[in-house]
């Protein structure tokens, strides 16, 4: 297949960007392989960042479709969805209104995607833009050095992971895609998946990318393809929501594909994941939740009942509580929904066997 016969269209979910969003939309213009369609979606901004990006548009050569949501949605899915809805390409790459496109990037996802045409999605790397040098998240940093994912190299910097091991990497990892801009999907797929998950605040991004795993194989281009800007506005800030929301994407994943759980690799990554979420409630004042959930884990995941003791020691509460005292205190709804998926999750690792090798 020739890529450069690959259609891109590029969606901008954007709210109140003035700081950050005209040199987005310059990141784009700069392709090497031009987009098909650049489509920004206003959440309906009270500073002069929609004024802004009419503005540059009408000094480009208006390169920009402009679509606004009727009121403000309260996070990226409906934009995202109102945008990829009134896309024409075949294919789709998302960019937060704060990162950046390395000049390449679109051109990547054509040649891998061109080297095989199977697939759903083709997923890049990202770096900081204040620290280059750095993997874009955490979760992505945990992926890179993971050397598994390397194992099936389909044309040079080019990986496959099959459906089974894409899925085991979310688990293991999170979402190490960092992000939309990390993604370039099919716009059938997205059709076909219903969309991004409006219902989720947070962790909208890591439930699609589950579900695109579900769907196909995943390419992963091993490159830095864009760069992610961190400040105090990130939405990835609102920890315990984004524990629930996680929680709530591997869950619904999992009951399709319980046969996973059968990895220990994947379910010591599993219960580390709700322990993890267990001392989140319990720094925020849920100390019986979270020593439950840290309990009940630690002893379905088969360790010393001395360990699960260490890990439900109170003296990590205060340490974990000052990791998040920038971030907004959950409500009683969001710890509720913690615990819901945990016990869903828990119930899942209680009754599915252990095979000694990995997926």
């Amino acid at each position: 297949m020739n890529d450069s016969a690959i259609s891109i269209s590029v969606i901008v979910p954007h709210y109140n960007g003035a700081p950050f969003v005209l040199e987005t939309l310059e990141s784009i213009v700069a392709q090497s392989h031009p987009a098909a369609e650049i489509i920004v979606v206003d959440d309906c901004s009270t500073d002069d960042s929609l004024d802004q990006i009419k503005a540059w548009n009408g000094e480009h050569g208006s390169p920009v479709q402009i679509l606004s949501t009727a009121q403000n949605s309260g996070g990226p899915p409906q934009p995202t969805n109102l945008g990829i809805s009134a896309a024409t390409g075949d294919w789709i790459a998302v960019l937060d209104q704060d990162d950046l496109f390395h000049a390449d990037r679109l051109q990547q996802a054509a040649q891998a995607y061109a080297a095989n045409p199977q697939v759903d999605c083709v997923v890049s790397l990202g770096n900081l833009l204040h620290a280059p040098d750095k993997a874009a998240t955490v979760a992505q940093g945990r992926f890179v050095r993971d050397q598994t994912w390397r194992r099936r190299r389909l044309v040079g910097d080019v990986f496959q992971l099959a459906s089974g091991e894409a899925i085991t990497h979310c688990v293991r990892h999170g979402m190490y895609a960092a992000g939309y801009p990390g993604l370039c999907f099919r716009r059938d797929a997205w059709r076909s998946i219903g969309g991004v998950r409006e219902g989720f605040t947070v962790a909208s991004d890591f439930h699609f990318l589950l579900a695109l795993s579900a769907r196909s194989d995943i390419l992963i281009v091993d490159q830095p393809l864009y760069q992610r800007r961190v400040h105090g506005q990130n939405l990835s800030n609102h920890s315990t929501l984004g524990f629930a929301e996680t929680l709530q994407a591997i869950s619904e994943r999992l009951q399709d594909r319980a046969d996973l759980l059968a990895d220990p690799k994947l379910r010591s990554a599993l219960a580390w994941r709700i322990i993890e979420s267990g001392w989140n409630v319990a720094a925020f004042g849920r100390v019986d939740v979270g020593t439950r959930l840290i309990r009940q884990t630690a002893s379905i995941a088969g360790w010393t009942p001395r360990r699960a003791a260490q890990l439900a020691a109170t003296p990590l509460m205060p340490v974990y509580r000052r990791l998040f005292l920038s971030r907004t205190n959950p409500t009683p709804e969001v710890i509720a929904q913690v615990e819901q998926y945990a016990d869903q999750l828990l119930e899942m690792m209680r009754s599915q066997p252990i095979v000694n090798h990995s997926v």
